[in-house]
């Protein structure tokens, strides 16, 4: 998308990117003044169209015509505008749902921590009185219950980051799926998943033109409802697990329940187009208009026709043009909604959100730590083994119902779940550069 300056009108008039006459309106407005020259040409040397001094058919033809398109070019372009409108604000309602999302999230887990640290700290306060008199004292581990709920944390991001990513990888007609595994994003144990259900399979429509091909054109629709799927698991589990009540589970089950619903929005905007009869019907209407206005005005423009035909068929071709391309703003062209440079900022809103907790968490002391709390070392002289670590439960899981081998040997660790970025989801295929976002650099 191009952001400019409206007080620089000189440089937005000159500016070529982005600009309608970078499209196919010359083109079109030039295949128009050729049949406007074969016609001058031919009534030049044997005149057959009837003067318009004789006539007023044409005359009077044009001038209803010029009303008539003039209110149908209006609505086009006022309607397209509209659509235009209506995926911008999908997009940004996408954005706050996300941040939304992990936003309730981390605040309903994060209630209680502080006062389960507090009471381990108490409960700690004995020990802390002889740590001047022995220094046989060591830093325990991270409690499990605080683990868990920051694991919570930066699963509820990765799968809301991963479900946007999705959207987006759609609105742009990319699979993506081998760069969300690169980035992290989605990890082999899910895409296990998502092949064993079938939303990797290609299917064969034999009707090309139906909604069921535009649908299973790319498997997006079929990953997105896996994936709210799993964050609705990863609610529940939190609830089972006794960090989210409720009351605040019911909300947050209704947040993700906005998704959906934005999903179908910004597909409907990005897929659906505009019925063919209508498309049909406009094409015609501004061929027959040129047409009509070649033979009202050759009588007394001449060899001159062509190029009035031109300069007027480039005008109104231009119209259309804008209205074809801002109709579906999800496109690679330099007006489309700039989704890589969005994706990167949602990123950017949910990580700072997780590192927030991570502050909270640490009592303000860090984003990877929490205080340690001294507990006394096994004396030499005893026989008495060291209390080991408990053990994970076995019911305990995230939302696809096991545990992975790196969340296990978590527990073992003083480090809070490590925040992973992920960048570079979507990228113009068109493009050799990796590392340019935004739509300025498709075009």
């Amino acid at each position: 998308m191009i952001y400019y300056d409206t007080s620089h009108l000189w440089g937005v008039l000159m500016r070529w990117q982005g600009s309608a006459l970078n499209g196919q309106a010359p083109m079109r407005a030039l295949i128009m003044a050729m049949i406007a020259l074969v016609v001058a040409v031919t009534n030049h040397y044997h005149p057959f169209v009837v003067p318009t001094r004789d006539s007023t058919a044409f005359t009077d033809s044009l001038t209803v015509f010029n009303t008539f398109l003039g209110l149908i070019v209006s609505f086009r372009m006022n309607s397209a505008f509209s659509q235009w409108r209506a995926g911008v604000v999908a997009v940004v309602s996408l954005s706050e749902a996300a941040r939304d999302i992990v936003g309730s999230g981390c605040a309903y887990v994060s209630t209680t921590i502080k006062n389960e640290l507090t009471e381990a700290t108490k409960t700690a306060e004995p020990e802390h009185e002889s740590i001047a008199k022995n220094d046989n004292f060591k830093a325990s581990n991270i409690p499990q219950d605080v683990l868990e709920k920051c694991t919570f944390f930066t699963e509820l991001r990765r799968l809301v980051f991963l479900y946007i990513a999705i959207v987006f990888h759609d609105c742009r007609g990319l699979d993506g799926i081998d760069k969300l595994k690169e980035a992290g994003v989605l990890t082999d144990t899910e895409y296990d998943e998502l092949y064993a259900c079938g939303s990797e399979h290609k299917m064969q429509v034999e009707d090309k033109e139906s909604y069921r091909a535009i649908v299973r054109r790319t498997p997006h629709k079929l990953r997105a409802t896996i994936t709210e799927l799993w964050l609705k698991r990863l609610v529940q589990v939190a609830t089972n697990r006794g960090h989210l009540t409720l009351p605040n589970a019911n909300a947050l089950q209704l947040k993700l329940a906005r998704l959906p619903n934005l999903y179908t929005t910004v597909f409907n905007i990005a897929n659906v187009p505009i019925p063919f009869n209508y498309m049909q019907y406009l094409q015609f209407l501004l061929t027959a208009y040129m047409l009509l206005y070649t033979f009202v005005i050759v009588p007394r423009s001449g060899l001159y026709t062509p190029l009035w035909v031109f300069m007027w068929g480039t005008f109104l071709f231009m119209a259309d043009e804008v209205a074809m391309e801002i109709e579906c703003p999800f496109g690679l062209d330099a007006n489309d909604i700039d989704l890589e440079a969005r994706l990167l900022q949602i990123e950017e809103e949910l990580t700072v959100l997780i590192r927030s907790q991570y502050y909270f968490v640490s009592g303000g002391t860090s984003l990877t730590r929490i205080p340690e709390i001294p507990v006394p070392e096994k004396p030499e002289s005893s026989d008495k083994p060291l209390a080991k670590p408990a053990p994970l439960p076995s019911d305990f899981s995230f939302h696809q119902g096991r545990i992975s081998p790196s969340h296990g040997a978590m527990l073992q660790q003083r480090s809070l779940p490590e925040i992973n970025e992920f960048t570079k989801l979507i990228q113009d295929p068109s493009t050799t550069s990796s590392n340019s976002y935004g739509s300025d650099s498709a075009a």
